[in-house]
């Protein structure tokens, strides 16, 4: 089975892989993972739960027409407001060769007041906030914004896999299939 990760970051790309070795739905397959980065044709960062679904989307239809495989999987953290307060999480997107697809999105944090009205009241980038609210570098790769809002009690991996899991059952699970 060919999987199609659109990103080349690799703790991502280590993560999916880590995931797909543990999943149920994946034993006894010969799994070859294969990293591409496409463009999603609209904003780099969008703010809205509707454009970051049709970013997700959008990236998965590039990869689709771009290399041949059995799976696209992308996921990328968002932020999004409801009820005038900004929420953080993350999404996962699965197209599989048919064309049916899945998403997946983890528990939402809300964002701290501090970096809400940097980021959609001021329009300045999270990463740019955080490590100059932090004074670590490169703190977005490091324990990331989940890290460091939850004293490291929530981290990068735990929210990729907990979107990896909301996708899968919906892709794999029987009662999906009723």
């Amino acid at each position: 089975m060919k999987i199609v990760v659109w990103t080349t970051a690799l703790p991502k790309i280590s993560a999916i892989e880590e995931w797909i070795e543990k999943c149920v739905y994946f034993k006894w397959q010969d799994i070859k993972v294969v990293s591409l980065k496409v463009d999603s044709g609209i904003l780099d960062m969008p703010l809205t739960l509707e454009e970051n679904m049709l970013w997700a989307k959008n990236r998965a239809f590039n990869a689709k027409k771009e290399i041949k495989a059995d799976l696209y999987i992308w996921m990328e953290w968002w932020t999004s407001r409801f009820w005038k307060k900004a929420y953080l999480f993350w999404v996962v997107y699965i197209l599989d060769n048919a064309w049916n697809w899945h998403y997946g999105i983890s528990p939402m944090m809300e964002v701290p007041k501090v970096f809400d009205t940097r980021l959609y009241e001021n329009g300045e980038e999270l990463w740019y906030v955080l490590e100059e609210i932090t004074w670590v570098e490169w703190v977005s790769k490091k324990t990331w914004w989940f890290g460091a809002w939850s004293d490291d009690m929530l981290t990068r991996k735990d929210q990729f896999l907990l979107a990896f899991l909301s996708w899968i059952a919906p892709h794999y699970n029987k009662y999906y299939k009723l």
